[in-house]
């Protein structure tokens, strides 16, 4: 498999200015039966991020904007959960996330993990199929935990906000942890397999 290359976010991104409220980001298409909000919005409550300060900013568009709403209500998360606007270049708000999250029922290949780890935010993910077991080590870029698990994702979640060597230590690897999807090393697989093919013709 060689795998499309990523553009290259922090060349072309200033460095945005710092927010003065800690958040983990989901970012993404609001349909709750791909994204499974629900689960996303539980395990927030139950992790104990809100009460130690750390928001969830939500940032997208899509069909269920008005479901994550009254779910944010009927959760009592009015004051601690936000929903952003689609961005078409989101990558500041990315980068002053503290960890983004994904909590879908499955992916093709989930760009959301692949544009976070480029701009070196950690990422917490559900092993869904398919594509975050492919790009998350777990615990060293971020956390992997099984697909509908409350429990597991709501730990996670805790464990990534108050652990701090974990923390920085998945924040250090982000970057290089997908250097691999580079315009580099993608152009050398497909020059390699082109010439091998070419030799093996020829």
């Amino acid at each position: 498999t060689i795998y499309n290359c990523i553009p290259d976010f922090t060349a072309s991104q200033a460095i945005p200015t710092a927010e003065s409220v800690p958040y983990i980001l989901f970012f993404g298409r609001l349909d709750n039966s791909v994204k499974n909000f629900s689960l996303l919005l539980e395990a927030y409550k139950q992790s104990g991020l809100a009460n130690a300060g750390v928001q969830l900013k939500i940032m997208g568009a899509g069909p269920d904007a008005s479901f994550i709403l009254e779910q944010i209500n009927q959760l009592q998360l009015i004051d601690f959960v936000a929903i952003l606007p689609f961005q078409s270049e989101p990558f500041a708000v990315i980068q002053l996330a503290k960890f983004t999250v994904l909590t879908s029922h499955y992916e093709g290949f989930p760009m959301a993990i692949v544009e976070s780890l480029a701009l070196g935010v950690p990422v917490v993910s559900v092993d869904c199929q398919s594509g975050p077991a492919e790009l998350i080590q777990s615990g060293e870029n971020g956390i992997l935990v099984p697909n509908h698990n409350l429990q597991a994702l709501a730990d996670a979640l805790h464990e990534l906000n108050t652990n701090v060597v974990l923390y920085e230590k998945c924040k250090k690897n982000a970057q290089k942890s997908i250097e691999h999807l580079s315009l580099d090393s993608i152009s050398f697989q497909w020059n390699h397999l082109l010439q091998t093919t070419y030799d093996k013709y020829n």
